[in-house]
């Protein structure tokens, strides 16, 4: 029912989506909602939108004008538009910090988003597979929760098993993983993996506190450390070998720590009497550079990017509105910040380009 409501507007969000740039031109009012978009490699393209049922346009059932929602629409390469409201996103609760991606060989839109409460606020993931959306919270610690800077890599993994016959097989994973900072009982990094090859339920996924998978953990200190120094874990792949590096500040200890975040590859005969593969989507950890915390980072909440290079030395980066600043641990030390002057011919995007390829090439 509420699919054929918001057909209309499906369409003309797509067609909105399509005539973007020639809306640019016309200097138009911000919408009130936000907004995402993604292409999968068959030409389907897909629009998801949030915000309050009036700023959206959304009519028709029991929706309220001040309901919150996050509604999606899809027009594949025929011209047939699909559209609906995500499951479990009517409500009074504000969703923002919309971030999707697509997996071809799990045939996967995924979709994460910050969700406020009235005292706390949620990461909550949704999947969209097979005609149907599977929602489900990446749930916080005790306290009142908070999470910030949301970051979700796509990753392939090759591994070994036996099929039922007793056949030798390699099969690829599809790895979702999702790493955040929270502040509740203590502040933190925390680390969300998601096997979308195996139809895993967003609602049933483990999380990680991040210092405790390298034995550390306790009181978590703020005073005179910048936040931008701390705030925004990481994640990167770690070349062909289908593991990943997770970078982020561990307070309790005072370090800041690269590690490396693999899964068994030897699977066996899938059952529960094979140990290997019931820990199949546990990590395996190890500390591949610990370094102090870089506090000469900037004083922000806005985005910083972690960079991981040569011997895995972290670069911090981010956009003052003028300049790329960044700093730089070199084995020994945080450097002193460092600029890259914005201008007509050095545009954001070429300055953070070109710290990134000095990031990780050095």
């Amino acid at each position: 029912m509420i699919a054929r409501f918001l057909r209309p507007l499906a369409a003309a969000a797509l067609l909105a989506l399509a005539a973007g740039p020639l809306a640019a031109e016309t200097n138009a009012p911000a919408p009130a909602y936000e907004e995402k978009s993604i292409l999968s490699p068959d030409g389907t393209l897909y629009v998801i939108r949030s915000g309050s049922a009036t700023d959206l346009g959304v009519v028709g059932g029991n929706l309220g004008p001040s309901d919150k929602l996050i509604e999606w629409t899809s027009r594949s390469q025929d011209g047939q538009i699909q559209a609906g409201i995500i499951p479990g996103t009517v409500n009074a609760d504000v969703k923002h910090n919309l971030d999707i991606a697509y997996d071809e060989p799990s045939d996967s839109l995924v979709l994460l988003w910050n969700e406020e409460l009235t005292v706390l606020n949620v990461l909550r993931l949704g999947v969209y597979r097979n005609g149907t959306w599977s929602v489900g919270n990446l749930l916080p610690n005790l306290g009142m929760a908070h999470a910030y800077n949301p970051q979700m890599l796509l990753s392939h993994l090759s591994v070994n098993m036996v099929d039922p016959s007793g056949n030798a097989i390699t099969k690829t994973r599809t790895l979702l993983s999702v790493i955040w900072w929270e502040e509740a009982q203590y502040a933190q990094a925390r680390y969300a993996p998601i096997f979308l090859d195996d139809d895993q339920d967003p609602g049933d996924v483990q999380v990680y506190d991040l210092p405790a998978l390298i034995g550390s953990g306790g009181s978590t200190p703020t005073a005179g450390r910048s936040t931008g120094a701390y705030m925004f874990p990481a994640l990167q792949v770690d070349g062909m070998s289908g593991s990943l590096l997770a970078s982020f500040a561990d307070l309790s200890a005072g370090r800041h720590y690269v590690i490396r975040v693999s899964f068994p590859t030897e699977l066996g005969r899938p059952g529960p009497d094979n140990a290997t593969w019931m820990r199949r989507r546990i990590p395996v950890v190890g500390v591949a550079s610990d370094n102090p915390i870089g506090d000469v980072g900037p004083i922000v909440i806005g985005d910083v990017k972690t960079l991981i290079g040569f011997a895995y030395r972290p670069t911090l980066a981010w956009n003052t509105g003028t300049a790329i600043g960044y700093t730089r641990f070199d084995g020994k030390a945080w450097s002193s910040v460092r600029t890259i002057q914005l201008s007509d011919t050095m545009t954001a995007d070429r300055a953070m380009r070109l710290v990134q390829e000095m990031a990780t090439r050095n």
